[in-house]
């Protein structure tokens, strides 16, 4: 991995550790997190009206889901546990399915070193996991986990869309298209949406930031390296 990759790939630990921390501090979760994918893509929007990515609709649409299937999960996790319980889950889980998945989907072979990064990552969930079932916390690790599935799948995707069209631009259409997804399924109340407005638009400029340095990183480096190192966000949210 270069230092440019792995410049970014820091970088957007650390501003991810901390949106998720205000995020979990919230009282509504679920309009916070929808509205932040909301402010992300329209703030990006410049970039798809220059690069329209739509030569990669099948890969907007699957990332359109996966990221619907996110915000559902993380925040549904959020609302049944603790920060400390399903933040390490939800993130911790993704690297281990990226550096298995895509040897499939982006012909990419990882590293023994990512291979072993994962394996320890993977043996931390099961002891985190296990202390949240004695607490209780059932319910929150599966949907921790859940998320964690989600985030490997738009993980795999998204690699695959930055290295086909522009980067910024297919996430801003993905997530337009998930914000619209959701609401489709889930009707948010003006209340709601009041109540949560000003968390959603900071929530949403970092989570944008956050997420367009990891998909710059991805046009330079392996899928699996940088979401193996991505997981450092869970020191940076625990600290």
């Amino acid at each position: 991995m270069s230092v440019v990759a792995l410049a970014l790939v820091l970088s957007s630990a650390f501003v991810h550790g901390w949106w998720n921390v205000r995020m979990h501090a919230g009282e509504d979760r679920f309009a916070t997190l929808t509205i932040s994918y909301l402010v992300g893509g329209t703030l990006l929007l410049p970039f798809a009206i220059v690069d329209p990515p739509f030569d990669a609709l099948p890969l907007l649409l699957g990332s359109a889901v996966a990221h619907s299937g996110y915000i559902w999960f993380l925040s549904g996790a959020y609302d049944r546990g603790g920060l400390a319980t399903t933040y390490p889950l939800a993130r911790g889980v993704a690297p281990l399915l990226v550096a298995v998945a895509g040897i499939w989907f982006l012909d990419q072979t990882p590293s023994g070193l990512v291979v072993g990064g994962a394996i320890l990552v993977a043996l931390g969930l099961v002891l985190v996991g296990g202390v949240a079932f004695g607490f209780g916390e059932r319910t929150a690790v599966a949907m921790a986990l859940t998320t964690g599935g989600f985030i490997a799948a738009y993980t795999l995707v998204d690699a695959n869309g930055a290295s086909k069209t522009g980067a910024l631009g297919f996430f801003s259409v993905a997530s337009l298209m998930g914000v619209v997804l959701l609401a489709s399924v889930m009707r948010l109340r003006p209340a709601r949406i009041r109540s949560s407005l000003g968390d959603g638009v900071k929530v949403g400029i970092a989570a944008v930031t956050a997420y367009g340095l990891i998909l710059l990183a991805y046009t330079r480096g392996d899928a699996a390296n940088i979401a193996t190192l991505r997981a450092t966000s869970i020191l940076f949210g625990l600290t």
